[in-house]
């Protein structure tokens, strides 16, 4: 199930920046891991170079999207990255339903904006996986349907 503003379309050979998204669901590291599904998403369909924010706070921990601190860690890597295209979004559901099978059920939102916050694209993207689906591949299927129109 997919909503978008369409009717874009993105230079592949542009300096990509991938922010991790922000993690509203209640499973760890939801958003990095979405974060490292666009970036192969994006490397698929041909964008390069793209680059990722990763930052650990003083515990070695990678930085959720969430927090202040890390919101202004991000506008600051930005403004000095120099990048075209700057991908961000919320990660609303990461996890296997429960019941017997325990399908996977995964829902991301996608924003792509230029450098200086201006909102070029946004989509939003929901499934269900087969219960012998893995949330990975059912995230990679949802990430893939939001960011592959805009650049193909």
């Amino acid at each position: 199930h997919m909503r978008s503003t369409q009717d874009v379309s993105f230079e592949r050979q542009a300096r990509w920046l991938v922010l991790p998204l922000t993690n509203r669901t209640t499973t760890p590291q939801a958003g990095l891991r979405a974060q490292a599904i666009v970036e192969a998403v994006l490397a698929q369909h041909g964008a390069r170079p793209v680059v990722a924010f990763e930052q650990e706070n003083g515990e070695g921990v990678l930085f959720e999207a969430g927090s202040e601190e890390s919101r202004q860690a991000m506008r600051a890597w930005v403004a000095e990255q120099n990048g075209r295209y700057v991908v961000s979004g919320v990660v609303h559901e990461w996890r296997y339903k429960t019941g017997v099978d325990g399908e996977p059920a995964v829902g991301v939102m996608i924003e792509i904006r230029d450098p200086a916050g201006e909102l070029l694209y946004s989509g939003t993207g929901s499934r269900a996986g087969w219960a012998r689906q893995s949330l990975g591949e059912t995230g990679q299927r949802v990430i893939d349907d939001l960011i592959a129109p805009v650049i193909d």
